[in-house]
C-alpha cells in the first residue's frame, strides 16, 4: 500500500483459503501512488486518491504504541485489513499498534 507498487504473492492461489484471497484482493489493484511520509521516521504515510485517503501507519518499536495520526480532513474512518470503524473523525486520531505491526487506515 505504500508503495504504490507492484504487489507480489508467491501463495498458489488455487489453493488459497478465501479469508487470505480476500485480504489478497484488498491490494488491488495497485494504486500506483506513493505515501507521503511526514518525515524520516515512516511512521505515518499519507496516499491521496480521487475517491479516498489511505493513511499507512507503522509502529517500528519494541512496545506496543499509541500512534497519533493526523487526518489531512474529516471524515469517516475505517481499517482496512480488520473492516473495524472509527466513526467519523477529525483532527488528530490515535491508533493502537502491536509491536512491529502496520494498518493501513481509509479515510472517506
Amino acid at each position: 500500500m505504500a508503495s504504490g507498487g507492484l504487489v507480489l504473492s508467491g501463495d498458489d492461489l488455487s489453493t488459497l483459503p478465501s479469508d487470505r484471497l480476500a485480504t489478497l484482493k484488498k491490494l488491488l489493484p495497485p494504486t500506483g501512488v506513493a505515501a507521503e511520509f511526514e518525515d524520516e521516521a515512516l511512521r505515518v504515510g499519507v496516499v491521496r486518491l480521487k475517491d479516498r485517503t489511505l493513511l499507512c501507519v507503522f509502529n517500528w518499536g519494541q512496545e506496543a504504541e499509541k500512534i497519533p495520526v493526523k487526518l489531512p480532513r474529516a471524515g469517516n474512518v475505517a481499517d482496512l485489513w480488520s473492516g473495524h470503524e472509527y466513526g467519523a473523525e477529525r483532527g488528530t486520531m490515535e491508533v493502537s499498534l502491536k509491536p512491529h505491526e502496520g494498518t493501513v487506515l481509509v479515510l472517506r
